[in-house]
């Protein structure tokens, strides 16, 4: 097949995983939380009406408000949700008001909490969009480690993950969380090959240095903004590139990497500051009280026995089952056992919701992701910096995964899609070997 060819049909297998995880959008069960942050989006509103006044940080701040949601999550979806219902003509007194957990599904129902239907798949539009978009990123990841051998399955093992699937299609903040994670591991990459390799080509190599860096503080503001477990990324990915240039510029030039990965550093702060516009009257006050909220909350979260970790070791064993031997989780609060049953099974039974791979597969790509750990650090030991870079990644998600204290699946994503990339690594590394002329991002 020629260049061209092979070419096209990369674009073909990319765009039919993209329209896949499109596809079933509608037909994933629904989650409360869902109904919450599409309550959220009225601050896109009062900030288009009313300005960042009408966000700002007032204590004090009570359970199960605007200001209190505001300061536990993200704001890249909530904008998103609220521009998608600016763009079909609806208004914000059309929006539902925020969930009570405390009380049934029925009374949330009759007090407008729950969103209808189509009001519900417009908003999944939001997360579900990215979420299919992240499969080209997972692809160009997978293309600089090991080429077709590591792109394909990298893409395809994304692109059909039941636990991706779920919840990136929800109208929640996953979506914007894995795509711009990946977008930014893909930039980094893309960096450490144009300025390690000497037959480096593509758009990288044209650009100057202050815009690859500025960029790429871009991508760690905007996964900060979707998400705050978005930090995870972040801190890989500024680690990764001060090692990367200090390989290229060792002493008594280190002064020059440093610069430049605090350029990144800086604009990834001032993204994130400026899509949090209620951090901007107090920001430390405000900074101090999203760390209590969130703190709250995750006592909460972990008083309920069924699903906090009782020990260290079943934190351990979460990291190594939830990437492929955990069945989807549709819901966290028992209060929702048996609401979902019939569609749930619905879904199960539908050809969208990914590949039931069952337990024997599940430990196969355990397996792989394990073997290709291992192989990274074996490529790491040959001065690879783009292993040097996925181990960073794995290592700093594993650390930071080891701190969540309740099993919910959720919180496994960032973890889920390394292991991803180090599966389809094994798989690519058993597959084919690639030469090491053609081997990039060695210094």
């Amino acid at each position: 097949m020629s260049d061209s060819r092979k070419r096209l049909a990369d674009v073909a297998f990319v765009l039919a995983l993209m329209l896949y995880v499109l596809y079933g959008t509608s037909q994933v069960p629904p989650h409360a939380d869902e109904y919450m942050h599409i309550a959220l989006a009225r601050d896109f509103f009062l900030l288009r009406d009313h300005g960042a006044a009408a966000l700002a940080y007032v204590p004090p701040v009570q359970v199960d408000t605007l200001q209190h949601l505001r300061l536990l999550n993200g704001t890249v979806h909530k904008n998103l949700v609220g521009m998608l219902w600016a763009a079909s003509g609806r208004t914000a007194e059309s929006l539902p008001n925020i969930y009570a957990w405390a009380m049934p599904l029925e009374w949330n129902v009759a007090n407008g909490n729950v969103p209808t239907q189509d009001e519900l798949s417009l908003a999944r539009w939001a997360s579900a969009a990215l979420t299919a978009l992240a499969v080209v990123p997972m692809f160009m990841l997978g293309w600089h480690l090991r080429l077709r051998a590591l792109a394909y399955p990298a893409a395809l093992l994304y692109a059909l993950h039941p636990v991706i699937l779920l919840n990136g299609r929800r109208a929640m903040l996953e979506g914007s969380l894995i795509f711009f994670s990946l977008f930014s591991m893909y930039w980094l990459v893309a960096l450490i090959v144009a300025e390690h390799s000497a037959t480096a080509r593509g758009f990288m190599v044209k650009l100057p240095v202050w815009m690859r860096y500025g960029v790429l503080g871009i991508l760690i503001g905007l996964t900060v903004a979707s998400k705050h477990t978005g930090i995870v990324v972040a801190a890989a990915v500024l680690v990764s590139a001060l090692i990367a240039g200090v390989v290229r510029d060792s002493s008594p030039r280190l002064v020059r990497p440093l610069l430049w990965v605090s350029l990144t550093g800086i604009v990834g702060f001032l993204t994130w500051f400026a899509l949090s516009p209620h951090f901007w009257n107090a920001p430390l006050e405000a900074f101090k009280a999203m760390l209590a909220a969130r703190s709250e909350l995750l006592g909460i979260q972990a008083s309920n026995a069924a699903l906090a970790h009782q020990d260290f070791v079943s934190r351990l064993i979460a990291i190594l089952t939830q990437p492929f031997l955990s069945a989807p989780q549709y819901f966290e609060a028992p209060t929702w056992t048996g609401i979902l049953d019939e569609q749930i099974a619905a879904y199960q039974r539908s050809a969208t919701n990914g590949w039931d791979w069952g337990v024997l597969i599940g430990f196969v790509l355990t397996g792989l992701a394990l073997f290709g750990a291992l192989n990274m650090l074996a490529e790491a030991r040959r001065r690879n910096l783009i292993a040097w870079a996925i181990l960073l990644w794995a290592g700093i998600t594993v650390l930071a995964t080891l701190a969540v204290p309740v099993n919910w699946q959720r919180y496994y994503l960032p973890l889920i899609l390394v292991a991803i990339v180090l599966a389809a690594e094994g798989l690519g590394r058993l597959l084919v070997r690639r030469e090491q002329h053609r081997s990039e991002g060695r210094a």
